[in-house]
């Protein structure tokens, strides 16, 4: 009898100690995740209110392609593409839950962020909602280095302005045209003002 009540007093130290142990080892440090996730929040306001400040990507900042034969974008292209898409529509930022990323080797939190959220896209009267995961890296200085985000874009776009739009806007990067909201089903386009002379 003895021997078991010492066996059982054993086995609860052992599983004191460890749970101390443990709630050490889980307790982590989201000072860094907190500070990229403030700056992940102004980018989005930045698409909120098409003024995106460029300071808070680094030099060498990649936009990851994450859709069917998408590139990968350096900052300059990137900037371009979201100046692009905020000159096209309205966007505002309905929920949003942020996460911090881990590393892959000891699952400790690193300062990148994760974030799932639902965006309220609008093209003049159409409107439509948009949910979005996405995941950004950041360098030592909080200057975000990459991003790679996933959603049903194209979807989107083509439900708000029908297939035809969808493609001559899905296009019009590529081949530096402005789609024709007169053309109908014709495929007709405008030259781009910026990079064709008109006559």
């Amino acid at each position: 009898m003895k021997k078991l009540n010492y066996l059982f007093i054993a086995t609860l130290l052992i599983l004191t100690s460890c749970s101390g142990t443990c709630e050490d080892k889980c307790k982590s440090d989201l000072t860094e995740f907190e500070t990229n996730k403030e700056t992940v929040m102004k980018m989005f306001s930045g698409f909120e209110a098409k003024n995106m400040d460029e300071s808070i990507f680094a030099d060498s900042f990649i936009e990851i392609g994450t859709g069917v034969g998408e590139p990968d974008r350096n900052k300059e292209e990137a900037l371009d593409n979201w100046k692009g898409m905020m000159d096209m529509m309205n966007m505002s930022l309905k929920t949003s839950i942020f996460l911090p990323g881990v590393d892959t080797v000891n699952f400790q939190p690193d300062g990148s962020v994760r974030y799932y959220g639902t965006w309220e896209m609008n093209i003049g009267e159409a409107s439509d909602e948009l949910m979005v995961y996405g995941s950004f890296e950041f360098d030592k200085d909080g200057k975000m280095t990459s991003l790679q985000h996933y959603g049903d874009y194209t979807g989107t776009l083509m439900m708000m302005v029908g297939p035809d739009m969808a493609g001559q806007m899905m296009a019009a990067a590529d081949e530096e045209i402005l789609p024709n909201p007169d053309a109908g089903n014709q495929g007709e386009t405008l030259p781009n003002p910026d990079t064709e002379i008109i006559d």
